[in-house]
């Protein structure tokens, strides 16, 4: 990550003057010292709001409903590639039309590209976390672990 950073001095420079003058106006006021942050395994102290700058690639929520509906279309129902998990038949209406869709080269790698229903696969949370694990892998990667994992059962 810092070798992509010193690669790009102008955005790193400008990066850095968001910084300070978000330093200037107070915007990190009322963040704890580090070393005044005390840990135990009692528990700590959540919920507070934070201002967080961060990147984050464009995506477009109309992609996603296609595909789901797409999948209903053409399977009648809706589950997961990887492990079949279907939310409207664990979870009932609460679960209906419900999933995760995922890019299956991710947008870090193709960087801005014109995005087609192929290029997405449908999740569930579970499966979505796993490949987005470590090094990131594809749907069909994650699949055959799962099934060489079952036939070791």
């Amino acid at each position: 990550m810092l070798a992509d950073f010193l690669d790009r001095p102008d955005e790193m420079r400008a990066a850095a003057q968001r910084i300070r003058e978000g330093v200037r106006a107070g915007e990190f006021d009322g963040l704890p010292d580090l070393d005044s942050v005390e840990s135990d395994d009692e528990g700590a102290f959540e919920g507070r709001l934070l201002l967080l700058r961060h990147k984050a690639r464009e995506r477009d929520p109309k992609l996603r409903r296609r595909k789901i509906e797409k999948v209903l279309a053409e399977h009648g129902k809706l589950e997961c590639e990887v492990c079949s998990f279907d939310f409207e038949r664990t979870y009932g209406d609460r679960g209906h039309r419900f999933a995760e869709v995922h890019h299956v080269v991710p947008l870090h790698v193709s960087n801005a590209t014109t995005t087609r229903l192929a290029d997405l696969a449908v999740l569930c949370a579970n499966c979505h976390r796993m490949i987005h694990r470590k090094r990131w892998i594809t749907p069909d990667e994650l699949r055959a672990l799962v099934r060489a994992r079952l036939e070791l059962s």
